[in-house]
């Protein structure tokens, strides 16, 4: 498994930073962060990893050092899915040029700001078993997205979504669940049509939720909002590590599934991105599922523990909202939130 975390550039007072390629050089040539669709947006991209300890140890790393240069340019790194405070130049680009083409193709997305995502890459060298194995993500896609919700405030507003991200991606044309595809032939069709169409601009500008990797032999999920915190993001890498290879086992077991039809995947989509609970009758089935593959990788603690944390504390858009309730649109709301994001460092 591999991660990637996108993240804010944000003025101690709020409004956006687009300094992403000067944070970027501070970095002293770190490859694995790189400015994003915005030019006031960093990701972060991990190793591969087989287990959750090493995978922690690099998210927290990588989070660091990535706010320390942030805050060697003025900025805080701020782990939210969608811009807090309506600010600066939220409509700042990258200078890559795939970006401005994108942002002509797609104004509304564009206009619309900055949205921060965690993608899960889980390994499926077998296109074909990967393909089967995306159809019968559609039905989990509500419950992972319950789990990671962490964007409720935007344009200095409790916006009533625990993920507004989700709606704003909607700007984008091809962010849906994935299809039910019976072959990656079938697939690879389906995303040239796409492309063909003017629907994106090229293949990794296909924004299915979860997909099959453009770049590596990899499952893709990404449906989740930018974890809060690097528990969150492990949380998440865990559970969805599980839950494909409980659905690989499904798929050479040759068990029958009746794949949900879209309006209802949709609607329970809406209902997780409102606030549906997380670790309620969504959580237990999505636990009972993954529990058997959790025994055998040795996670089931680990991630025991992740859903009696949500129970106690909340998701990272619960935890924001009680940040917002005590500090308002105010300094005090941003550091708080960059101070969740990588807790050791402070903004002098």
């Amino acid at each position: 498994m591999g991660v990637e975390e996108e993240f804010l550039l944000l003025e101690p007072d709020g409004a956006v930073a687009p300094k992403a390629s000067e944070v970027v050089r501070r970095m002293d040539a770190d490859d694995r962060v790189k400015p994003e669709y915005m030019a006031y947006q960093v990701e972060t991209t991990t190793s591969i990893h087989t287990g959750l300890d090493d995978l922690r140890r690099e998210l927290a790393g990588l989070r660091l050092t990535t706010a320390e240069a942030a805050e060697r340019s003025g900025t805080y790194l701020v782990a939210s899915g969608a811009v807090p405070l309506p600010a600066g130049p939220v409509d700042a680009l990258s200078g890559h040029g795939r970006y401005r083409e994108m942002a002509r193709r797609f104004p509304d997305a564009t206009e619309a700001g900055a949205c921060c995502g965690c993608h899960v890459h889980i390994g499926v060298p077998d296109r074909e078993l990967a393909t089967a194995v995306l159809t019968r993500l559609r039905p989990w896609l509500p419950a992972l997205l319950a789990l990671t919700v962490n964007s409720p405030v935007a344009g200095a507003s409790d916006t009533g979504w625990q993920s507004y991200r989700y709606p704003t991606q909607m700007s984008w044309p091809t962010f849906r669940p994935p299809s039910i595809w019976p072959s990656a032939e079938r697939y690879d069709q389906e995303v040239s049509e796409l492309i063909e169409a003017g629907t994106a601009v090229d293949v990794a500008g296909v924004h299915f939720m979860a997909r099959l990797s453009a770049r590596f032999p990899t499952i893709e999920i990404r449906i989740a909002d930018t974890g809060l915190a690097v528990a969150d993001t492990v949380l998440f890498a865990g559970v969805t590590r599980a839950l494909v290879a409980a659905l690989i086992e499904d798929v050479k077991q040759h068990v029958k599934v009746l794949p949900p039809p879209g309006h209802q995947v949709s609607e329970q989509l809406l209902a997780a991105a409102r606030g549906a609970d997380p670790v309620g009758e969504g959580g237990d089935r999505l636990l009972a599922k993954i529990t058997p593959q959790l025994d055998a990788l040795g996670d089931t603690g680990e991630i025991y523990a992740g859903f009696e944390r949500l129970r106690r504390e909340g998701t990272g858009a619960a935890r924001q909202l009680r940040l917002w309730q005590r500090y308002g649109p105010t300094s005090g709301f941003i550091g708080a939130l960059a101070e969740e994001t990588a807790p050791a460092v402070l903004l002098h």
